[in-house]
């Protein structure tokens, strides 16, 4: 598994040079540089969301037995419980 902290630090490096375009802040000179840093941040961070949804699928079919016994139908509730509960409605 490769580090998350990285991935961290790369969505908020990319959230921080986001910010500097939105308050307009930056000049055309230093926007280049940066505008391109971002689309690295951004293509790098497509890539590894790809990876951890793929790595998330695996695990889903891996234990997809248990999620297929977690939502099948319960049992049917003893008759005898069934009758007294019915018994006790007043009409």
């Amino acid at each position: 598994m490769k580090d998350d902290s990285s991935l961290k630090k790369d969505f908020e490096e990319l959230a921080k040079l986001t910010e500097e375009f939105e308050a307009g802040d930056i000049d055309l000179e230093q926007g280049i540089p940066k505008f391109k840093r971002g689309l690295e941040l951004a293509r790098k961070l497509k890539k590894r969301l790809g990876e951890i949804e793929n790595e998330i699928k695996e695990i889903k079919d891996e234990f997809k037995d248990l999620d297929e016994e977690i939502q099948s139908p319960q049992e049917e509730p003893d008759p005898e419980t069934k009758e007294k509960d019915s018994e006790d409605i007043p009409f």
